[in-house]
């Protein structure tokens, strides 16, 4: 081999072990990652008080017995049903010749 292949697979050796050691192996004085679940409590008193912060929400209804609401006109317009294309756009057309 010649001698700037050596040294490239060298090369390539030195920095994977480096890396290897950088992400795995650490310095192990570390303690494991936890987490705190919420318990099922927790869970259940957050959405108590949520549902109690709504309780109180009321609407006016009363718009929709006002006479410029009642009054209000659908401008919507129908779609008429459009022929399908080719069930293969990609496919040749018949009757027509290749370029």
């Amino acid at each position: 081999m010649k001698s700037n292949t050596v040294i490239v697979i060298v090369l390539t050796l030195v920095l994977a072990a480096g890396a290897y050691w950088y992400f795995f192996v650490g310095s192990g004085n570390q303690p494991p990652l936890t987490t705190s679940a919420p318990t099922e409590n927790a869970a259940q008193t957050q959405f108590q008080t949520l549902v109690s912060e709504l309780q109180p929400i009321s609407f006016n209804t009363a718009i929709l017995s006002d006479p410029k609401f009642t009054s209000l006109v659908n401008l919507a317009t129908p779609v008429s049903p459009e022929p399908t294309g080719r069930l293969d756009p990609f496919a040749p057309v018949p009757g027509v010749t290749g370029m």
